[in-house]
């Protein structure tokens, strides 16, 4: 009897040494054959353009575009979202905005729609607007490429943001919920594949997902530089070429000591006097604040916006925070360098009441 057992257990476990083997020649057959994976080795950084557009189906005259660059090297991944109001100036006929021009297009042909949104964001960001990969899908496609997954839908879908701010929280929070896809929503692109346009092949689609969630990269996430007129959104061209040679190009994101940030702390919570609570914690870990006061939007999450690419500061504040959702929001014109709003979501309140304190964090 004992024998018998004894037996199994051998095959049992000579069985389990053979299926790991064939798992891992699989994975290097797999990793040597994707191509994202040796566009990565080969030039130390990889990109993507992303582009989700409506119909008449779903979020229609919605446009969300967004420039994506892995850097190998850092293991950082910068998404910078573009700004689909902002306007092209033409040499001939009415300046427009990218989404309307896309729109006007989409009704005529969608090849050529999204041909000319890239000639035209070319020209606002340069050769940022020609990665190596795309995937182009409107969100009824990507809806049932998901399967309807109801969490999902629900971020796509919100819309009337009170201010840019918070649609560009909601656009991190679509980036972050495809970062995190559980295996079976990976399972669900992977049988719905032949819906999305794209260049990226099924099987490095998928590998990619998951080696990105193996990886876990640092997100920085952008918003594309514009400036506001009476009438309409138009390029910052001078902020958008420091950004790109200063954050998006830049090899690792900008060292700076605490001191040497200016910051400014608002309330967008509705809770009592905790601009002055995160003021004095913040100083309590060496940051220069400028000032504090209160903002009459309400957030539900905290955010840290930082106009110079002082990344690993607004990282270390989002960490004495414990929470803050941080956004590159480059402009070199803005007096303070990070500006923090604090969300309904910031546990120092009750941290500060019970005398627990948030501890100092080495800068």
């Amino acid at each position: 009897m004992f024998q018998t057992i004894k037996k199994t257990n051998k095959w049992f476990l000579l069985y389990f040494i053979l299926i790991l083997i064939a798992l891992v020649v699989t994975c290097i057959c797999v990793d040597k054959n994707n191509i994202i994976v040796r566009q990565t080795r080969k030039n130390g950084f990889v990109s993507f353009s992303i582009l989700l557009y409506g119909n008449d189906k779903m979020l229609p005259d919605r446009l969300d575009a967004y420039t994506v660059s892995y850097d190998r090297q850092t293991n950082i991944l910068k998404v910078l979202s573009v700004n689909t109001d902002v306007v092209v100036f033409k040499a001939r006929g009415k300046t427009k905005s990218l989404r309307t021009i896309f729109n006007e297009n989409i009704k005529k042909d969608i090849s050529i729609a999204i041909k000319n949104f890239y000639t035209d964001l070319y020209k606002l960001i340069g050769h940022t607007a020609t990665p190596d990969f795309y995937i182009n899908t409107s969100f009824e496609t990507l809806d049932t490429v998901m399967r309807h997954n109801v969490k999902f839908k629900s971020i796509i879908e919100k819309s009337n943001f009170a201010n840019k701010d918070l649609e560009s929280l909601n656009r991190m929070d679509i980036t972050e919920y495809v970062l995190h896809l559980i295996p079976h929503a990976i399972t669900k692109i992977y049988k719905n594949y032949s819906f999305l346009d794209t260049n990226i092949p099924r099987l490095s689609l998928i590998y990619s997902v998951f080696r990105f969630k193996f990886l876990k990269p640092t997100l920085m996430f952008c918003e594309m530089p514009v400036k506001y007129t009476k009438t309409r959104v138009e390029p910052d061209k001078q902020n958008i070429e420091e950004f790109l040679n200063k954050v998006y190009y830049a090899n690792s994101f900008m060292q700076t000591n605490a001191r040497d940030v200016l910051i400014d702390v608002k309330s967008s919570s509705r809770k009592p006097r905790m601009a002055e609570k995160a003021t004095w914690l913040l100083r309590a870990n060496g940051f220069d604040v400028l000032d504090w006061g209160n903002s009459k939007i309400i957030y539900d999450k905290t955010l840290v916006k930082t106009y110079r690419g002082d990344f690993d500061q607004a990282l270390k504040i989002a960490k004495v925070l414990k929470n803050g959702k941080i956004i590159v929001s480059y402009d070199s014109k803005v007096y303070a360098d990070i500006e923090v709003f604090i969300g309904e979501d910031c546990i120092i309140y009750d941290d500060l009441d019970n005398k627990k304190g948030g501890g100092n964090v080495k800068n």
